[in-house]
């Protein structure tokens, strides 16, 4: 029996205090993250485009944080997806980043183990 899709959490890119305005005049380009039991889904809203992208989380392998200064002072970073494909997929300006960080690969982990995938790593 398969398990329903859940979303665990909702994201998205830190704009230092501006919302996205998807009815406005003013279309603000945002990033817009939902993690769920299954897959990350990342929905980019530019000006004039519009991307949507799913990414497998039995399929991630790595996740990394990388912060400047300016960003720890803000208390936002950014987050780097490595897939088993080595494609790598970049969170831009997350708010608490470590904290979704460790989100994603508890969630990645539970999916890998549902799945009955490993990793094996050569030494």
């Amino acid at each position: 029996m398969e398990m329903a899709e859940e979303t665990i959490l909702e994201f998205e890119t830190y704009m230092f205090g501006l919302k996205g305005n998807k009815e406005g005049f003013l279309k603000i380009p945002t990033e817009h993250y939902e993690l769920t039991n299954e897959r990350l889904k990342i929905n980019k809203q530019g000006v004039l485009s519009k991307t949507l992208k799913d990414i497998e989380l039995y399929k991630i392998k790595d996740i990394q944080v990388t912060q400047k200064l300016k960003d720890k002072v803000l208390g936002v970073g950014d987050i780097e997806i490595v897939d088993a494909d080595n494609n790598k997929t970049n969170l831009n300006r997350i708010k608490e980043p470590h904290e979704i960080r460790e989100k994603i690969r508890s969630a990645a982990k539970a999916a890998r183990e549902a799945e009955g995938v490993s990793y094996r790593v050569d030494l």
